[in-house]
């Protein structure tokens, strides 16, 4: 793996997971000294980073992470939404017993993480249930569009699941709904609550920043911050 792939997982990681802050500013300095590399592979994966759109680099002024706001959200819900309910259809219409079974083996997963309050293993069966329809649709384009915001919308959720007690379970109602559905062979409903099961996030309570506002001067960290995040 190359260390430019190297600072690109790791800087992913910290922002996904909430332990680095929306809007925080990064130093590729300091970032590069923690992980042991030059500046040149951190720089790099910036740029990777900002085609996801987990960072917004501001020219004269730095890398912030991405700050999104309710417009932005409502942009990224909606973009996943037709894509998704466009899977389901497409995957449903070719492979549907290969979608319900791996469907079940998702919820399955959850029900373990939700049992032991493993809240990591429970992210990843949520977006493993997701992935099902991109992954069984039969179109190669589908799968590129989707990680397009597949990490920032798993920002948003993984700070959902932090801030929020009954966020979880309402998750978990909806995914078996879902399944229920693709059991009973009943793709519009199923399309529908994925649909509603994806815009959901628009109602969050999550506290978020104004519009305009993409980066924080307020927030920066020490090198020994960093060694420590990235240790």
């Amino acid at each position: 793996m190359s260390l430019s792939q190297q600072a690109f997982d790791r800087i992913q990681k910290a922002i996904v997971s909430g332990a680095l802050d929306f809007g925080e500013r990064l130093s590729e300095m300091q970032i590069a000294e923690a992980l042991g590399m030059s500046k040149a592979p951190v720089r790099t994966a910036f740029f990777k980073l900002r085609d996801i759109r987990l960072v917004n680099i501001v020219p004269q002024a730095g890398t912030y992470v991405f700050s999104p706001t309710r417009a932005d959200v409502f942009e990224m819900s909606t973009f996943r939404a037709v894509l998704e309910t466009a899977g389901l259809r497409l995957s449903m219409a070719q492979r549907p017993s290969v979608v319900q079974s791996e469907l079940e083996a998702t919820v399955v997963a959850m029900e373990k993480a939700i049992a032991d309050a493993d809240w990591k293993a429970y992210e990843t069966a949520d977006m493993d249930f997701h992935q099902v329809f991109i992954r069984n649709s039969s179109n190669s384009y589908l799968p590129q569009a989707f990680d397009l915001t597949a990490s920032a919308i798993k920002a948003l959720r993984v700070r959902l699941q932090g801030g929020e007690g009954g966020y979880r379970k309402q998750s978990y109602d909806e995914h078996k709904l879902i399944l229920h559905h693709v059991q009973s062979q009943d793709v519009d409903k199923a399309t529908k609550t994925l649909e509603e099961h994806i815009m959901v996030i628009n109602s969050s309570s999550l506290e978020l920043p104004a519009a305009g506002t993409v980066r924080s001067k307020g927030r920066t960290r020490t090198f020994e911050a960093y060694r420590e995040l990235f240790r």
